[in-house]
């Protein structure tokens, strides 16, 4: 094992098995899909590009710094294309440890209808965890346009829909966490798909919705956002 390896040991095996299940639950496809954690403040671990997440292996994964630099690649692998929107989202958002971006059946579904359907307040677990999910404009894939295109919502939730292209879930827990998010906010989809489906959907009320702050105070839990960002949940969500 390479010395950089054996450093953070415990944070690949973490990264690893969540690209793995990420794979196993679906919500990628053939080599889609990307994972980051944040080992310290200068270190990033990262997943490569071209092997898909089921496949992932320890040796797979790409220790890069916060300036982009690859500083140890097993099996002589490169990170993935879409390094540059992790960096971006982590400089922001020094509080954020894991980032998981993937493209679930439903909620990339909804990703492509122009409704904002998701960014209301209507489960109180995603509201109290997550916050809305908030919609990133469409940017070619890779690009430093696409990077940039969360910059006016980054600091506001830690969950985004990416127009056209899949979902981001953000985490100061770590890459594990912020997969349980995702499958928490995917199953909201497929409840709110239902719901389409039966009749009108309804919001939960502002005053409703900032009843939950006391639960996230009982959990010991951070607001959603940035810290600092968010004093009142119900001035999160779009009107």
């Amino acid at each position: 094992m390479h010395d950089q390896q054996k450093k953070y040991e415990s944070a690949i095996s973490e990264l690893v098995a969540a690209a793995v299940r990420l794979g196993e639950l679906g919500y990628v496809s053939s080599h889609g899909g990307n994972l980051s954690s944040r080992v310290d403040a200068e270190t990033v671990l990262i997943t490569p590009t071209k092997v898909a997440k089921r496949a992932l292996t320890f040796d797979d994964i790409v220790i890069i710094g916060m300036d982009g630099t690859t500083r140890y690649a097993g099996n002589s692998r490169k990170p993935t294309g879409e390094t540059p929107i992790h960096l971006n989202i982590l400089r922001q958002r020094p509080d954020i440890k894991g980032l998981v971006h993937a493209h679930p059946p439903v909620l990339t579904g909804f990703s492509l209808i122009d409704e904002p359907l998701l960014s209301a307040p209507l489960l109180p677990e995603p509201i109290i965890e997550l916050g809305p999910l908030l919609y990133v404009p469409y940017a070619e894939p890779l690009s430093a346009e696409l990077a940039a295109a969360f910059d006016s919502v980054i600091r506001r939730s830690n969950a985004f829909i990416m127009r056209n292209h899949g979902v981001m879930i953000c985490s100061p827990d770590g890459p594990w966490r912020a997969l349980e998010l995702l499958e928490m906010v995917e199953a909201m989809a497929q409840s709110l798909f239902v719901a389409k489906s039966l009749g009108t959907v309804t919001r939960i009320p502002d005053r409703e919705v900032d009843k939950l702050s006391r639960t996230i105070q009982t959990r010991g839990l951070p607001m959603p956002g940035a810290p600092g960002v968010i004093s009142k949940l119900s001035d999160a969500y779009p009107h």
